[in-house]
């Protein structure tokens, strides 16, 4: 079974771990935990609209 973070957080701070996880995940040099969050709750899928501010 497949747990998300919504099951664990609720929302809206499901959005808010996603969102941070990306950031951190996007810093250069960045500890492997911040993509390993992403990967397991996730499905290693980054938060678009973050990716979009970084841009």
């Amino acid at each position: 079974m497949f747990i998300n973070a919504t099951h664990i957080f609720g929302s809206p701070d499901d959005m808010k771990l996603r969102s941070s996880m990306t950031l951190f995940s996007c810093v250069p040099a960045s500890d492997t935990i911040f993509a390993e969050v992403l990967f397991k709750y996730f499905k290693g899928e980054k938060d678009p609209q973050t990716l979009a501010l970084l841009k």
